[in-house]
């Protein structure tokens, strides 16, 4: 299907690889870093549970209150080069890159009991830090994309790229840190880290044209500058106004769903490696996360084929997300290596499908709110995106925390044969918590998200296109 869009297919791929910048970072934390602090360095489960939920309360402060400051404050490239997002993103960029290596920077001599309450202060210092500049990059990174795409065809089009390379990149943080982790060796850790380093910059060069903002946009902004927003009032007012509007919260309900389903999956893979293949050198992870990225690979062209013919975000996300809740369902009695890697695949194509249905089925629902305000001001909405999805990190250490803490796990004994020598009569009690937290929970949570989507959201394919043609009427 060819398509006449404003932006070329080298702006698509390059504000594509946004993706695979965030999740080359993103999904390495979510793998790692759990996992690193309360069974290699053997900080107590409940107090790196104490740790992500300090972690989650900043998120209720930071996302929001960042999403309402970035429309609020007009910074002097605003007013002199009419530039918005771009520079917000060089500033937190960079600065994110830097904090997830002082995640696993903690001094290595450092042992619990002894050190339990440095370990953790460092652990609570280095997870805030990555937070704070990860929410400032992402939130002006996606704000850019309903206000520089501006038709469904063409949003679909950059989406496909970004879901490629997001999965691309994903799998990569997973293959290439899993040749270098051994989990005998807290210093393989901070040496993956680096490479995780390192890698960032390239990755972060390649989406520098993506995110650029061109003319027509600051054109925009210069015209948008005299108009009064809703960020000139105060902040709760704000907050009451955007979470009273019943398509945002079932929007962000659906998303928090299948976002906090990933992390739970992400953060579940080392303990299915290390205790239910019983593989402590990772040499599984590479064959298991590639099965994942070869599903989404062959599907997602697909998703953006059939997505284009039917026209309806709608019904494309409910078939996303019933198809994630089926790939649960093997997960969660998968024994084998290759079973692992057929159930990994399925969940790889449920994944394409929701990654991909994400930002289409928001920029209408911006498109919507910016009809209903009479301006644009996708900064806020996604401030609270990002606010309602940071629980998912804490739902992820609750759930594993509880699940371990129930089931007998011991922190600190990061083989199987620990956990068998440390709990010889439960510790298969203990493989039934990783299940659980693996599959079972992330199951239910995007069962009863998709059905809240699928009977409360209410954008038809109709109404988008209505309100796109009243936004080229308001010149928004």
């Amino acid at each position: 299907m060819k398509q006449r869009y404003e932006n070329s297919r080298l702006i698509h791929a390059s504000f594509g690889s946004r993706e695979m910048f965030s999740q080359w970072f993103t999904s390495a934390f979510g793998l790692y870093t759990f996992f690193y602090y309360e069974s290699v360095i053997g900080l107590p489960s409940g107090l790196a549970l104490v740790a992500f939920l300090v972690f989650s309360t900043w998120n209720v402060i930071n996302a929001p209150l960042t999403g309402y400051l970035m429309e609020k404050l007009k910074m002097p490239w605003q007013r002199r080069r009419q530039m918005h997002h771009f520079p917000w993103i060089l500033i937190g960029a960079i600065p994110w890159i830097c904090s997830y290596l002082l995640i696993f920077l903690v001094p290595l001599a450092w042992r619990p009991p002894h050190d339990t309450w440095k370990i953790f202060a460092w652990y609570i210092g280095s997870l805030l830090l990555f937070d704070t500049f990860f929410t400032i990059y992402d939130i002006n990174s996606v704000s850019l994309f309903p206000v520089k795409f501006r038709t469904p065809e063409e949003r679909r089009a950059v989406q496909g790229w970004g879901t490629l390379l997001g999965i691309l990149g994903l799998v990569l943080a997973f293959v290439i840190t899993g040749m270098i982790v051994n989990q005998n060796h807290p210093e393989s850790y901070r040496n993956a880290a680096f490479v995780t380093f390192g890698g960032g910059f390239v990755l972060f060069a390649l989406i520098l044209p993506g995110v650029y903002e061109n003319k027509r946009m600051r054109a925009e902004y210069a015209r948008n500058q005299a108009r009064a927003g809703e960020a000139n009032q105060p902040f709760f007012t704000v907050a009451r106004k955007v979470l009273a509007y019943r398509t945002v919260r079932v929007k962000y309900l659906f998303f928090f769903g299948y976002q906090a389903a990933v992390a739970l999956v992400n953060a579940s893979a080392l303990y299915v490696i290390t205790y239910i293949l019983n593989d402590p050198s990772n040499k599984s992870l590479p064959l298991i996360m590639g099965s994942m990225l070869i599903g989404a690979l062959v599907s997602t062209p697909l998703w953006v084929r059939v997505s284009q013919r039917v026209n309806d975000n709608k019904k494309m996300s409910i078939s996303a997300g019933i198809l994630m809740v089926a790939s649960f369902v093997p997960m969660a009695f998968a024994v084998t290596r290759w079973q692992w890697v057929a159930t990994l695949a399925l969940f790889g194509i449920s994944l394409g499908g929701q990654w991909f249905m994400d930002p289409p089925t928001m920029g209408d629902v911006l498109d919507d709110a910016a009809v209903r305000t009479g301006k644009r001001e996708p900064s806020i909405y996604y401030g609270f995106q990002t606010f309602i999805a940071r629980f998912s990190e804490a739902l992820k250490a609750l759930v594993i925390a509880l699940a371990h803490i129930a089931t007998g796990f011991v922190a600190g004994y990061p083989t199987l044969a620990g956990q068998q020598a440390q709990n010889p009569g439960g510790w298969r009690f203990m493989i039934v918590g990783i299940r659980i937290h693996t599959a079972v929970v992330p199951a239910l949570l995007v069962l009863v998200m998709t059905i809240i989507f699928w009977r409360r959201y209410d954008l038809t394919p109709q109404k988008a296109a209505e309100n796109r043609k009243k936004l080229e009427e308001l010149g928004i």
